[in-house]
């Protein structure tokens, strides 16, 4: 039985996909499985509440909240999932290399680190060219 962090993911997921990607639909479905498997079905929150460092649940949090965010921008404002991955993914590079250069703690890596992972996924499934 898929656990709350999945529920929840899986739940808010539905709320913002459209029917244009199928790649985008299955890669936030395996994001919020990986992270209902990585905080056990548990609640993320729950962890940085107690001072826990999760960076293995945190990557998993990244990547559900990258793909999350190409979805509300293309229910937001109709283009391509393409192109809001590639805009998303230039945010969250930026952002990645302020934390990096200022020496963040392995929890705000981990989670930047996993959403631009899961941008290039996304980018590599629309176009296999584009790849490693």
């Amino acid at each position: 039985m898929p656990g709350r962090a999945h529920a929840t993911a899986v739940g808010r997921a539905a709320e913002v996909t459209n029917n244009h990607s199928p790649q985008l639909d299955r890669l936030l479905e395996a994001a919020a499985a990986d992270l209902d498997e990585a905080a056990g079905g548990g609640a993320v929150c729950a962890f940085t509440k107690a001072g826990t460092s999760v960076p293995g649940i945190k990557y998993h949090e990244g990547r559900w909240a990258a793909l999350n965010g190409v979805a509300r921008r293309c229910r937001r404002d109709p283009q391509d999932p393409t192109t809001a991955a590639l805009e998303i993914s230039d945010d969250w590079s930026a952002d990645l290399e302020r934390l990096t250069q200022r020496d963040a703690g392995p929890d705000w890596l981990a989670y930047r680190r996993g959403g631009l992972d899961a941008l290039a996924d996304l980018l590599t499934a629309a176009d296999p060219t584009t790849g490693p």
